[in-house]
């Protein structure tokens, strides 16, 4: 950074080399702090430069050449000013910057933050990234509707109305319009709660204040609108019901029937045994793994005698990488099962329900969470100390399928029931 040996003017200005590469500083012998800085390219603008707080403060006054130039005299007025400013505290271009980003920051829409959150967000317990199936159904929610092969058209997602809005530009009011159209258009009141709590979770983590916003625990109780805390889908097979529904799920031939029967059995959920593949079966050891749980584990399940038999039907003549249960929706074979049980309502979730209802009557806690795979980093010593062994998980899962297909013995033999 030479120092020139005589006052800095245009002319001078205008006639100092251009530099090979970079930048080159040339500062003004009679001006302190005064100077002009020449790049590469050939561009040239008046800078000042002094301390602030003890670090070295440079500042750009205005071009020297070019379009928009100013004069060195124009240029040394600027600098007295810039310069108090500092002084003082006062930084035009810091200020610059950050309202530039503020202004970059709220021109983000809901749909951009959405896309940002799914790729960012990390779960507090474990820094796990969100799902893939998790990612794309909140993707989902900021989608148009579309018109399907058939000629019918879906609905556009839950959040859509806001998703090329400014996150810092949405109201309380348009919250509850929202809410109000959810819940108009027939939305389940669970999934309107949850594209809710989705909003919420998005406004949260850019930080975004709304005032009055009915979804923060800031906003008096009467003035909020409530979000149900999530809870498990479905009731399970009434207690007397149970052999009905199995003899009805064993009189069904195919694929579907096998899945719900393997589900009652196990105790696991259908989207995680419909990723099962052949190659996550091992047929000499009879068990499966479930990968990427809802917990973000691998689950091992070990196949009770009537599971192990689901299992090698379903394998056979598949490949490595064929799912062993490739079923998109089970609900009209469900439906039949239920219909011809006398059970109503029953939702594939129920299954589960009803797994765990029957071996909380027959199984220690300890185990019985592990059969579930419900994972809880807060017990201490369930989570951190106790190791439940392959006997007694395996004798845990055949002591359950042998409590159903004992129901159905039971019921088939009773006095007054139809075989």
């Amino acid at each position: 950074m030479p120092k020139l040996s005589k006052r800095l003017t245009n002319t001078l200005a205008h006639s100092l080399p251009t530099p090979g590469e970079g930048y080159e500083l040339y500062w003004c012998k009679e001006t302190d702090g005064f100077g002009v800085r020449i790049t590469a390219t050939g561009a040239r603008s008046w800078v000042t430069e002094r301390r602030v707080d003890g670090k070295t403060t440079r500042r750009t006054l205005g071009k020297a050449s070019g379009r928009n130039a100013i004069s060195a005299d124009a240029a040394r007025k600027l600098q007295i000013v810039v310069s108090g400013e500092l002084a003082l505290g006062k930084d035009r271009a810091a200020e610059r910057r950050a309202e530039a980003r503020r202004k970059k920051a709220e021109a983000i829409t809901l749909g951009d933050a959405l896309r940002d959150y799914v790729t960012k967000k990390r779960r507090g317990k474990d820094g796990l990234p969100l799902k893939d199936r998790t990612r794309d159904d909140y993707l989902r929610m900021i989608e148009p509707g579309r018109v399907k092969l058939d000629g019918t058209s879906t609905l556009d997602g839950e959040l859509f109305t806001l998703a090329d809005k400014s996150i810092f530009a949405i109201t309380a009011g348009e919250i509850r319009t929202l809410h109000a159209a959810l819940s108009k258009r027939g939305t389940a009141g669970r999934r309107a709660d949850y594209a809710l709590q989705v909003l919420r979770a998005v406004l949260n983590f850019n930080g975004a204040k709304i005032e009055g916003n009915p979804l923060s625990r800031d906003t008096a109780g009467k003035d909020r609108i409530r979000i149900a805390p999530p809870r498990a889908k479905g009731d399970p097979i009434p207690a007397d019901l149970i052999g009905a529904w199995w003899r009805a799920a064993t009189a069904v031939d195919g694929l579907a029937a096998d899945l719900l029967r393997f589900m009652l059995l196990t105790g696991a959920r259908g989207a995680e045994v419909r990723s099962i593949l052949l190659s996550d079966y091992d047929p000499t050891a009879a068990r499966v793994t479930l990968r990427d749980t809802k917990a973000r584990n691998d689950h091992v399940i070990f196949l009770s005698t009537q599971a192990a038999e689901i299992v090698a039907r379903s394998a056979k003549g598949k490949t490595a990488d064929a799912a062993l249960f490739p079923i998109g929706d089970p609900g009209k074979t469900l439906l039949a099962i239920n219909r011809a049980a006398g059970v109503s309502g029953l939702a594939p979730h129920g299954l589960r329900k009803t797994f765990a209802s029957i071996a909380a009557d027959i199984l220690p806690t300890s185990i019985l969470k592990k059969v579930m795979n419900h994972v809880d980093a807060g017990d201490v010593t369930g989570f951190h100390y106790v190791r439940v062994s392959e006997p007694a998980l395996r004798g845990a899962l055949q002591s359950v399928a042998d409590f159903i297909a004992a129901q159905a013995i039971v019921k088939e033999n009773s006095p007054g029931v139809a075989t």
